[in-house]
This record gives C-alpha cells, sequence and structure tokens, in this order.
C-alpha cells in the first residue's frame, strides 16, 4: 500500500508542475520511484574506476561517460579516489551478466537496481553489474537539457522487471539479411528498454563447416555471430539460437544434394522417417552449440504440414503426430548432451490436440499468436496451462504484411499476449519481427519493438495513445516534435491504404504489401479504387503530412539517427506511391473516357496524360525512378546486398507499365489526326500491362 501512495504522491507532484526543470519521463516505467526538488547538474558528475574493475563494469561506466558527453559536451571528471566521486556505485556479486536458466523460478533479483540522485551525490546499488548496467540507462532518459543546462531529477528509484526473460526474435531468413553493424544497433536500443534476450531466427543464414554452397557471400560467417554475442553480453543481452530443425528449410531442400532428405522433393520439411535427416541435424547441432554460447535454444518446430500430409494424403497408417514427437525427442536429447535448455512452438496443437501432454518435461513450450484476439491466444495457451507447464508467449510487430506496420494491430497483439502471460506467470515475452515479403524496412518496426520491451518489463502495456510521442522524446529528443508528428502520420497513412487495398488486408499476416504492386489498371482495381478514393486519397496526405515531418527533422537530427529517419521517409513515399499509382491509373482511365466517350472531343486528354514534362504518367516514371534510387540506398544502409536486385526488380517491371503505356498512347495520336475521337474506352483500347 505504501508503494501505491508514493507512486500517487509521484505523479501528483508532476500534475503540479513543482519543478521547473521537465517532468522526468521514463519508460519503462519504474517498480518505485519518488521524487524530491532541485536538479542535479550533469556537469558536477566524477567517478572513480577502480584499476581491477571488471570488463562488465567498465562498459557500464562507458555508458555513464557517453550519456554525459552526449548532454554536456564534456568528458566527466576523474576522481582520485572513490570517496571524492561524486557517482557511487556498489555491487553485490560478480558475474551473472546474463539471464541464466535457474532463473525459470522466478524469483531471481539479478537485474535489481537503487538508485539516488540527491543535490551531492548519485548512488546506485545493484546485485550485479546488470543492474548497474539499467541504471545507467535509467540516468540517460532522466537526463535533461545539453551543455551547462544539462541536469538531472533529484530522485529515488528501486527497480526491478515483471518478466525474467525480455526477448526480441529477429528474422534472418526471410527477408533481407541486416547487416552486422545493424544488428549491434538494434540490441543498442534495445538495450536502452532493458531487453535482455536477442533471439537470431536462422533457417540456413549462417555459415556452417561442411556446407560451403549454404549461404554463400549472402549470409553470416560464424565469426560475424560471435563478435554479435560478445556484442550482445556487453549489453545483458544474451544472443540465443532460434533455428528450424524440422520444417521451413527449403533453401536447403531445394539443393538437388539434401532434396531427398524432405518430404515432398524440394519441399519445406525434413523426412523423420530418412536416417541421413538425423545425421545432418547431428551435425548442425554440434556446429550451433558451439557457436552460441546461451544455454538456451528454441528449435522451431512449427507449421510442419507437410508431415501432417503424409498421413493424410499418402498413407493413413502412418502417424505424423508420433513422426513429430519422435524428431522432437530426437533433437532435444542431442541438445541435453550439449547442456542446452530446448524451446519449441506450440502451434502444431492445432493439428494433434493431445500433443502438449507428450512433450518432453523438459522442453519449454513457447505459445505464438499474432492476431489481437483473446479466443486465438487461448486456444493455443489453454491446453498448455492444463498441462501445468511453465512456458513463453510470443507476440509480433505486424510489419511483414504492410510498407509501415499495422500500429494498432500489432498495439494489441501485445496487449493482449502480455495480459495473458502475467495472468498466469510466463516465464517470458519474445516479440517478433517477421521479414517475409521482403520488401518493408525493419526499422519502422524499431517503435513496436520497444512498446513490447517496455511492457514485459513493467509488466503492463504502455499506453499506446501516448506512446509514439512517449517514445519520440526519449529516442529522439533533438527532433521530438517532428518525430511524434511523423508517427501520428505514418500510422494514419497505414490505416487508409488498408482500408483501400482491402481484398487480402483483413487476412493478415500478408495485409497491403500484395497488392501494393498489382496493375491498378485491372477491373477489379479500377473497380475497387472508385470504392475507395477517399481512402487513397487520405493515404497520399497523411503521408505527406509525415514526409514533411521527417524532412524536418533529418535538417537537425542527430547525424547518427539520419540513416534510420531517412527509411522512414522511404517507406512513407512508398505508400504514397501505392496510393497514387491506383488514383493515378483511375484518373487517366477517366480522363480518357470523359472527353472521348461522352464529350466526343479530344478536349487536350492525350497532353494531359502524356505531356512529356508533367503528364500522369511521366508523373508515375518520375517518383518510381527516384523511389528506386532512394529505396536502395535505404536498403544499403541497413541489409546485406542479399535479395536486393529481387525488389529492385519490382521498380523495374513498375517503370515499364507506365512507359509502355506512354508509348502507346503517343503512338495511338501519331496514327491518327489531332481531333480524332477514339471509341474505345481507355483500359479497353490500350491494355495496360506489365
Amino acid at each position: 500500500m505504501k508503494k501505491l501512495v508514493i507512486k500517487i504522491w509521484f505523479f501528483f507532484l508532476f500534475s503540479l508542475g513543482a519543478f521547473a526543470q521537465k517532468e522526468p519521463l521514463l519508460l519503462p516505467n519504474p517498480d518505485f520511484a519518488e521524487v524530491s526538488e532541485g536538479l542535479f547538474p550533469l556537469e558536477n558528475i566524477s567517478i572513480f574506476v577502480p584499476k581491477n574493475a571488471s570488463e562488465d563494469i567498465l562498459f557500464a561506466i562507458g555508458e555513464l561517460k557517453s550519456v554525459i558527453l552526449e548532454r554536456t559536451g564534456k568528458y566527466p571528471k576523474t576522481a582520485s579516489v572513490s570517496p571524492k566521486a561524486t557517482f557511487q556505485y556498489k555491487i553485490k556479486e560478480t558475474g551473472h551478466e546474463l539471464p541464466e536458466v535457474s532463473e525459470m523460478n522466478g524469483t531471481s533479483e539479478r537485474e535489481w537496481y537503487q538508485l539516488r540522485i540527491n543535490s551531492g551525490k548519485i548512488q546506485v546499488e545493484a546485485n550485479t553489474s546488470t543492474g548497474l548496467f539499467y541504471a545507467i540507462q535509467t540516468i540517460r532518459q532522466l537526463a535533461q537539457g545539453y551543455g551547462k543546462n544539462a541536469k538531472l531529477p533529484l530522485i529515488t528509484i528501486k527497480d526491478k522487471p515483471k518478466i525474467g526473460y525480455r526477448g526480441i526474435m529477429m528474422d534472418f531468413s526471410h527477408g533481407g539479411l541486416l547487416s552486422v553493424d545493424e544488428i549491434k544497433k538494434q540490441i543498442d536500443f534495445l538495450a536502452k528498454w532493458k531487453t535482455n534476450q536477442y533471439y537470431f531466427y536462422n533457417e540456413v543464414s549462417i555459415e556452417l563447416d561442411g556446407f560451403p554452397s549454404l549461404g554463400y557471400k549472402t549470409g553470416y560467417s560464424k565469426r560475424d555471430i560471435s563478435e554479435i554475442i560478445a556484442y550482445g553480453k556487453q549489453r545483458h543481452m544474451d544472443v540465443i539460437p532460434f533455428l528450424n530443425l524440422y520444417g521451413h528449410l527449403h533453401e536447403l531442400l531445394r539443393n538437388e544434394k539434401y532434396a531427398d532428405l524432405s518430404i515432398g522433393h524440394y519441399g519445406h520439411e525434413l523426412d523423420p522417417r530418412n536416417q541421413k535427416v538425423n545425421e545432418l541435424l547431428t551435425n548442425w547441432i554440434t556446429q550451433y552449440t558451439r557457436l552460441f554460447k546461451s544455454p538456451f535454444i528454441h528449435v522451431g518446430f512449427d507449421e510442419t504440414w507437410e508431415t501432417k500430409r503424409i498421413a493424410d494424403d499418402v498413407d493413413m497408417k502412418i502417424s505424423s503426430e508420433k513422426l513429430w514427437l519422435q524428431q522432437l525427442d530426437f533433437v532435444q536429447a542431442e541438445l541435453k548432451k550439449q547442456g542446452k535448455t530446448v524451446m519449441t512452438w506450440t502451434d502444431m496443437n492445432n493439428y494433434y490436440p493431445e500433443i502438449i501432454g507428450k512433450i518432453p518435461r523438459d522442453v519449454i513450450p513457447v505459445i505464438w499468436e499474432y492476431k489481437p484476439d483473446t479466443v486465438e491466444i487461448n486456444r493455443y495457451l489453454n491446453p498448455v496451462l492444463a498441462e501445468k507447464r511453465k512456458f513463453l508467449i510470443q507476440p509480433a510487430v505486424s510489419g511483414w504484411g504492410h510498407i509501415y506496420p499495422d500500429a494498432d494491430y500489432t498495439y494489441t497483439n501485445i496487449d493482449l499476449c502480455l495480459k495473458a502471460g502475467i495472468k498466469n506467470k510466463t516465464l517470458g515475452f519474445i516479440n517478433s519481427v517477421w521479414t517475409d515479403p521482403v520488401e518493408p524496412f525493419v526499422r519502422p518496426s524499431w517503435l513496436f519493438m520497444a512498446y513490447g520491451s517496455i511492457g514485459a518489463w513493467q509488466g503492463t502495456s504502455a499506453d499506446k495513445q501516448k506512446f509514439a510521442s512517449d517514445y519520440a522524446s526519449l529516442a529522439f529528443p533533438k527532433v521530438a516534435d517532428e518525430m511524434k508528428s511523423a508517427f501520428e502520420y505514418l500510422q494514419k497513412s497505414n490505416e487508409d491504404l488498408d482500408k483501400g487495398l482491402g481484398r487480402n488486408t483483413n487476412g493478415m499476416p500478408r495485409g497491403t504489401i500484395i497488392e501494393s504492386w498489382s496493375n491498378p489498371f485491372l477491373p477489379y482495381y479500377l473497380s475497387n479504387t472508385a470504392k475507395h478514393l477517399t481512402d487513397f486519397k487520405n493515404a497520399r496526405k497523411n503521408s505527406e503530412e509525415a514526409q514533411s515531418a521527417l524532412i524536418s527533422a533529418l535538417e537537425k537530427c542527430d547525424k547518427n539517427d539520419a540513416p534510420f529517419i531517412n527509411s522512414l521517409l522511404v517507406s512513407a513515399r512508398l505508400m504514397h506511391y501505392n496510393a497514387t499509382r491506383f488514383l493515378w491509373a483511375k484518373t487517366v482511365c477517366d480522363r480518357w473516357n470523359d472527353s472521348m466517350l461522352k464529350k466526343k472531343k479530344n478536349d487536350f486528354v492525350v497532353y494531359d496524360i502524356t505531356y512529356l514534362c508533367h503528364g500522369l504518367l511521366i508523373d508515375m516514371m518520375d517518383e518510381n525512378g527516384a523511389l528506386k534510387s532512394a529505396y536502395e540506398q535505404s536498403w544499403n544502409s541497413e541489409y546485406k546486398p542479399y535479395r536486393l536486385n529481387t525488389i529492385l526488380g519490382r521498380f523495374d517491371v513498375e517503370h515499364a507499365l507506365w512507359q509502355k503505356l506512354h508509348l502507346k498512347v503517343n503512338d495511338y495520336r501519331i496514327q491518327n489526326s489531332p481531333d480524332h475521337i477514339a471509341t474505345k474506352p481507355f483500359e479497353e483500347l490500350f491494355k495496360p500491362d506489365f
């Protein structure tokens, strides 16, 4: 009760505007906080670091120094002895930098910290260096102003997470493959929100000894992975292998050398009946477990529909459920030899209702559900609860179905999964980022990655109505207003496109991306555009507002944020272009048909459509070409080259549509007299196609 009273008093003080400085905004919200009057100048911080300080302590102190440098423009003072330092810290235990298997009992205090800032000192107490690191991340958020005006509020905070394992699963198989530098930026970003696990989803994107053709010049070397693991450890983030050791292996099985290991030639799943499969998996398991130091490993085992079809379509005597369990038993036994704790997805409960009770007790079920639907979540959760199994829960950022993530869909999915997880004492919370359609950048998902991480720490979701605004204030302090506006209009533009491209939109996860490059002159799309004129126009208006805000942000942002903001700008332009291509197709047809068929006069129609400087068709070619260049630049700032040409090809084919149409209309004009009146509709006469 005392804690609740203090929290209420904390926010009451803020509401009275008791302090001259800005009200402290903290995400995640701390477990306990009490504010006093006054401010502590950052330039008054002095630090003493003993010569025998461990690497993890040195790294945490280095983070504090970077905060002071960013805010004051100066390096902090060095104290000659510990008692003279204004920054004091006390760590109770050495080691324990990363999440451990023992923490599954839910009683761990490894990440607990206490931060006291008074008029003369900053004091941190923590059980481990992890708590010290998180206390400094809190100081980063508390910092206000720049130069001599850089200050901290006087405050006492005691904090620890509500969920022990808080992770992000990043897809390194379906879309573009992030550069190692971009992965490091993600880890830095996630550390600010106190994330402690980074799941590296891999099908065949990591180079393995004995498999030289897999991932050749496209994927990640073992040296890359070791570098990423070490980088994560410094920031108290465990890099966990998230493999697929059963299904989703088409990139392997499409090779002739391995095709006979699949169910169905060139399929997607390994065939458990083939002994060579386990020989291959034994090899992979040995290599992966030597590479990844984490005590945890996720083995996938989701969506093994082809195994189900063996029984349904080939031989009813086969028990596909037994094959699935047989394969999991084998994989789990091999990984246990390597000292690994295994996780697996539970969606096959959909096909085999009793399967949860048959999964080895040492295997941790992971419940994934990406819809904002409690009924769907409970459909997977209830069988796990009935078996009294410890579990993790996994929502997703719905960015793979749209150019820009579906915000409310994502927020609600995360909210419901978090609520279900907290209620039923989940071990952990994993937020997924998938890249199936390849085209959308991952950077627009960062906002929602932070949202999930923050909720997992504090045990309740942030206020989604004001989250983007709060996030912008903390993540982009120099251009907070511009970024607040950008996030608002990006969300609105996506919502409008969502209404306009409706046939596949409601069947998430695919969303609007399926239709965005379709032929806009087809009868279905011309009719659909007529029904959704307002939606497409609003998508353009909101995108234009987002672009204006982002362009303004680029003019005065921190230079390190410029590539990130530019990726959002390219995404906004892509949404604008998608709406435009449908509107322009209808406008071209309407302009021609109204003049030629209704008015029976040429009425400058060809000039409107094909004028070499400002015709409607030229508009599309100009913007398509400019977008292609901007898109390529943003891709190269985020990804490896793999799959770039696949996406750039879409721009090339798109350009051909408008270029061919431009030539057809001009040729028609050349072949007929200036006062010629056409007798067929535009779409019938010119048959626009790629």
